[in-house]
């Protein structure tokens, strides 16, 4: 799905019929389609192939195979002739008993993100036109799969996934602040990302334009009862290091101002810093109008300890691995979190290293 070649196909949304084969092909077979079909051979070995429930399991040097039931009419998209991979809406549901929750929810965010990763590439992705697919699509898709393994996980994860994100580093920026804090994050609302905002554009004579911020935060309505408050969040990775760059952020941060909108700009040094992560969270809820709940020492230790262990797992996940169950039972992890020490509150719950903003 992160193939180039097939880039146009995939943003058009072109889908096909996923019949569950009852064979394994021989290895005289998967080798010649390797040699046919480009995907094929630059994708890691073993292959992972879906068979009927019927047919016998197979774990040889070129493929692996996993009992499948049948799938919904447009579950699939055509590599070649006679060679179907299953499509974005299903992929999530394939891969799901190897991934952690986290990595679920990464691995949806890209899915519905505006970006892939490609580790070939100088900046380790590329930028899609538009996502691969929506959660609507999902959703449906679920609903045509029926209670089958892993549709569950799936859903829970969706409630959490990024839509429209435009790298890995925004989809972690954002998961961090969006996350409930039970799961490391800090409860503030995402409105969107990337979705565009007209403005005045300060070197066009002050005529009409567009900005689309990395991430909207929604908060409360004023007391008039108006629009809620907004406030927007930049991600300053790599692509914002020249001076040219830092030009035009400025014009960006000035037209936003206009119109009323506060934008806070995260470098990447600040994005590794939990005490500024925490007070720039502070800053938002007071601009976003959100109240303050009083919690116990014990209960801000605990989701101190959340957040730091957020940061780490998101590290960790790079898009390609997929090795968050093998570091938990190396370190005798759980994908939950720990339970929560009492609150006063009711619980309240407001690749390449350049792709990451790390370089």
């Amino acid at each position: 799905m992160r193939s180039r070649r097939l880039r146009w196909r995939l943003e058009k949304g072109e889908r096909c019929d996923g019949n569950v084969p009852e064979r394994v092909p021989d290895n005289a077979e998967i080798e010649r389609l390797i040699d046919a079909v480009p995907e094929l051979a630059r994708a890691s070995k073993p292959l992972q192939l879906l068979v009927s429930r019927e047919a016998p399991r197979m774990r040889r040097s070129l493929v692996h195979t996993h009992a499948s039931p049948d799938l919904p009419p447009g579950s699939a998209f055509e590599l070649a002739p006679g060679v179907r991979c299953i499509s974005p809406e299903h992929l999530p549901v394939a891969m799901a008993p190897r991934l952690t929750d986290l990595e679920l929810i990464y691995l949806l965010s890209e899915l519905l993100g505006i970006y892939a990763i490609d580790p070939t590439s100088e900046k380790g992705m590329f930028q899609r036109k538009s996502p691969l697919t929506t959660p609507e699509r999902i959703l449906e898709h679920l609903g045509a799969l029926g209670p089958e393994h892993g549709t569950q996980r799936v859903r829970r994860a969706l409630r959490h996934a990024c839509v429209r994100s435009g790298s890995p580093r925004e989809t972690k920026l954002s998961l961090r602040l969006g996350l409930r804090p039970s799961l490391g994050g800090y409860g503030l609302e995402v409105l969107s990302m990337n979705e565009p905002l007209e403005v005045r554009r300060i070197h066009d004579r002050m005529e009409s334009g567009v900005r689309k911020p990395d991430i909207l935060l929604r908060g409360r309505a004023d007391e008039a009862g108006g629009a809620p408050r907004i406030a927007a969040v930049e991600y300053d990775g790599r692509d914002h290091a020249t001076e040219q760059a830092h030009a035009r952020d400025a014009a960006r941060s000035t037209e936003l101002t206009a119109i009323g909108l506060s934008e806070h700009v995260v470098t990447k040094v600040q994005y590794r810093d939990l005490d500024y992560m925490d007070g720039l969270a502070e800053i938002l809820r007071q601009e976003l109008g959100l109240p303050r709940h009083r919690v116990t020492r014990k209960v801000t230790e605990w989701r101190r300890a959340r957040r730091a262990a957020l940061y780490e797992k998101l590290e960790h996940i790079d898009g390609v691995r997929w090795d968050g169950r093998a570091r938990e039972r190396a370190h005798g992890e759980k994908d939950s979190p720990a339970a929560a020490p009492k609150t006063s509150d009711g619980g309240w719950d407001v690749v390449p290293v350049e792709a990451y903003g790390l370089g």
